[in-house]
């Protein structure tokens, strides 16, 4: 999905005809999907001459001490190696052959083992680290060459048997990531000294900066003036560096590939969209990006089980750009919890903030005139980033994406963002006192008791005259029908409101039509029809014939089915809810 088979027949390519011994370095950081290029190469290996040995070295780390996990690693990877071979009908069969191999596959591994032994019962006598901090030691030189020997005659008699059709061997080292730096380190000091054994290739997955951690013990932090004795120590190993090429990965067949698998429609029209936003938030990790497209299935999963009667969901695109921040830009996200509208952000907020407006100003000063900097918000947000080292380097893509969400939603950006934060908040994982208020705070939604305190609101608020009218005009006749029939009821929350029929049972039958506030802008009202209502594309219908409208006047069908009527149509309102209401079934 991510597009990489290129590389990985490249590398494929390069690997089946290249000198051996070689030692190649698959680096990138954690979730960039080193594993799975891996596993591209080893299904491809097993179609060719080439045995394979597969070892996921946590694996053997668990439960185990330091002293033990190098030794089980030696011996997992002879032992995978056989299996490999056993499974693909590569291990021979003459009684004699067989017989050496078996002898020599078992005096390897009594070795490995013997010295797995000798660290567990005498603990206070070697110490690991030190015996290998000698590249030429692994317990003694004598063990070292012994290993070597005993791996390269088992290696040789494999290539070697006429009626074995293999000339070289691949060793796959994974997840060396996953386990604390400084044994990822004692590992490769111990596995460098049998990387220059004949007909071997060693793929290694491999994090630079997890090498980095792991030898900070021997060199000291790294710095500019230590840097190249960290570099030597990483180039001694891997003759072969290849870099995760994540820049170039095809992030939305990706992501629209993932969303398919979980069920949700994406509009060809809405893909760029969506793909700019993992841009600007997760980026092109797909580990981060499972995890992200994971947590939005979830909250629309719980979405479609609690429908609320009397509120809309919210926009999908809307709460995928929030879980994004969320997940990449935590501190944002939690200025999100405390005030859900960031284009209201200003030096009164930034200072609850402990952020100094006036020295955000002065340093901004020294970038000149920029469009991501021109408003209070965009400075305030810049002003927030600056407290992160992380997100200080990402503050101006934290501004784009910010711009993003406000651009889609030039009408409405209150109401969604509302809506979205009271599922987003679900999957958040912080633990300042100011956040868990604020999350509380926004699961609590204002319902108004009836008609007249529900236009107050939108007085209140600022809303015109004619938004008002609008509005009224729409749900007064409504609000008649449920004073002449008991099974009709009205909510009136704070962004919006709803008209349900009672007398239908099951979770989410109830409601029948949905509206949002009244658009200031437009002055019209957002309204959708559920499919409770009845068939949403014979209303569509029966609407344009009625109203001599078509689809490019605001109706349209949206992916739940459900018959959306834009802020923006040109209709009477009274004629519009009366012609609804002659429709109920």
């Amino acid at each position: 999905m991510l597009n990489i088979e290129k590389y990985s027949l490249a590398l494929s390519n390069f690997i089946t005809n290249s000198d051996t011994p070689i030692t190649i370095g698959l680096q990138g950081e954690w979730g960039t999907g080193k594993t799975s290029l891996m596993s591209m190469l080893y299904e491809d290996f097993n179609q060719r001459k080439i045995a394979c040995s597969w070892l996921n070295t946590w694996e053997y780390s668990m439960f185990k001490g330091p002293n033990e996990t190098t030794p089980g690693v030696l011996r997992g990877m002879l032992e995978k190696l056989e299996a490999n071979c056993k499974s693909r009908n590569l291990w021979p069969n003459q009684d004699e052959k067989s017989q050496k191999i078996k002898n020599l596959f078992t005096k390897t591994t009594k070795i490995v083992g013997n010295i797995a032994n000798q660290w567990v019962a005498n603990q206070t006598g070697v110490d690991f680290k030190n015996a290998i901090s000698d590249t030429s030691k692994l317990i003694n030189s004598v063990e070292i060459a012994e290993i070597k020997s005993s791996i390269s005659a088992l290696i040789n008699e494999l290539i070697q048997d006429p009626n074995i059709p293999l000339d070289r061997v691949v060793f796959f080292i994974d997840d060396l990531d996953r386990i604390p730096p400084t044994e990822a380190v004692e590992i490769l000091e111990a596995l460098k000294n049998i990387f220059d054994i004949p007909h071997c290739i060693f793929i290694l997955a491999i994090d630079y900066e997890v090498v980095v951690k792991g030898l900070e013990n021997k060199f000291g932090i790294k710095t500019e003036e230590n840097e190249r004795e960290f570099r030597s120590f990483f180039d001694k190993i891997i003759q072969v560096p290849f870099s995760m090429p994540v820049g170039t990965y095809d992030i939305e067949n990706f992501l629209i590939e993932k969303f398919n698998s979980l069920g949700i429609e994406i509009k060809p029209e809405e893909k760029e969209k969506y793909t700019k936003a993992v841009r600007l938030s997760i980026g092109s990790n797909p580990r981060s990006l499972k995890r992200y497209l994971n947590s939005y299935s979830l909250i629309n999963h719980l979405k479609a089980i609690e429908q609320e009667e009397n509120q809309l969901q919210g926009d999908d695109f809307m709460l995928f750009v929030l879980l994004g921040i969320q997940i990449s830009y935590p501190k944002i996200f939690r200025a999100f919890t405390l005030k859900n509208n960031f284009t209201t952000w200003d030096k009164s907020f930034g200072s609850k903030l402990g952020l100094n407006p006036d020295e955000i100003q002065a340093k901004i000063s020294i970038f000149g005139e920029s469009e991501l900097l021109d408003e209070e918000w965009e400075r305030i947000t810049w002003g927030i980033c600056q407290t992160d080292s992380y997100l200080k380097s990402r503050a101006f893509t934290v501004i784009e994406l910010l711009n993003l969400i406000r651009s889609t939603f030039p009408d409405n950006l209150d109401e969604e963002l509302a809506n979205a934060m009271a599922f987003a908040t679900i999957t958040s994982v912080d633990d300042s006192n100011e956040s868990k208020a604020a999350t509380l705070k926004i699961g609590n939604r204002t319902i108004f008791s009836g008609f007249e305190a529900k236009i107050a609101q939108l007085e209140s608020e600022g809303h015109s005259e004619k938004s008002i009218s609008n509005y009224s005009n729409f749900w007064k006749v409504l609000h008649e029908k449920t004073k002449l029939d008991s099974k009709y009821r009205i909510s009136f929350a704070e962004y919006g409101a709803s008209f349900n029929d009672d007398s239908k049972i099951g979770r989410g039958k109830q409601q029948l039509i949905y509206s949002r506030n009244p658009a200031k802008k437009s002055n019209g009202l957002g309204i959708w029809v559920s499919l409770n209502f009845g068939d949403t594309n014979e209303l569509k219908s029966k609407m344009e014939k009625k109203f001599q409208l078509d689809s490019s006047d605001g109706l349209s069908i949206t992916p739940k089915n459900e018959l959306f009527i834009s802020d923006r149509i040109n209709i009477d309102y009274i004629k519009l809810i009366q012609f609804l209401i002659s429709e109920i079934n």
